[in-house]
């Protein structure tokens, strides 16, 4: 393998593991949600501008067919009068709001079938926008789940070289063995400073115990001892 590739591997492995590491999946989740509600937002958008074309489409041919219906009825009054050249004249108007209605009919027949479908297609990513939302939420407590299990380990178990158990008790030997230590220095200091000397020679001369008073006591009154 030639140097260039090798350190491109190892770019590329570096930038993936720095990737992974500020990885966070709740904050992920939340980001997809704001873009699918930007997405949704652009085809709202869409949606309105397609139906005011459709809006205006079918003012006009509503408006086309009220011109052809009032023509026709011009055409018959006409007639009746015994004006055939107005009677031809209001039947060529006829024909051609007849020619604009059904032209927009025909454009309507386009247009509608998509402004249909891209109210389905709303539909459809407003429910999925709100079932990911309801997921980013449930992996965001999950997620914080994971982070008190995983401290409660570390405490625990010891996890990452942290036994929080065993350091306590490391502690604890210390302060044991201080007091060990300092319970060391004043006997040695007491045997030379000869007051360990002193304490036995004072046992030897110290007076008689209690029983032995009462012994002697009940000696002297004839009293005789319990059995």
């Amino acid at each position: 393998m030639s140097l260039l590739n090798t350190i491109s591997r190892t770019l590329k492995g570096l930038l993936n593991d720095a990737a992974e590491s500020v990885q966070d999946p709740s904050r992920d989740a939340r980001q997809i949600v704001r873009e699918l509600d930007g997405s949704i937002g652009t085809a709202e958008n869409s949606l309105i501008e397609i139906e005011a074309q459709v809006s205006t489409q079918r003012s006009k041919r509503d408006l086309a067919a009220e011109k052809a219906a009032k023509y026709g009825d011009g055409a018959k009054r006409a007639l009746q009068a015994g004006n055939e050249a107005l009677a031809r004249e209001a039947l060529s108007a006829q024909a051609a709001a007849e020619n604009e209605r059904d032209a927009l009919d025909a454009e309507l027949a386009k247009l509608e079938p998509s402004l249909d479908q891209l109210r389905n297609q709303m539909g459809e990513m407003r429910g999925r926008r709100n079932d990911l939302q309801s997921r980013s939420s449930i992996l965001s407590a999950k997620q914080e789940i994971a982070k008190a299990k995983d401290t409660a380990a570390t405490a625990l178990g010891g996890i990452g070289g942290q036994n929080l158990s065993e350091d306590f008790n490391k502690l604890e030997e210390k302060v044991n063995l201080s007091n060990a230590r300092s319970d060391a220095r004043l006997n040695s200091a007491d045997q030379n400073n000869g007051k360990a000397l002193d304490d036995q020679l004072a046992a030897l001369t110290r007076g008689p115990s209690v029983d032995d008073r009462l012994a002697a006591l009940k000696k002297e009154l004839n009293t005789p001892p319990n059995p």
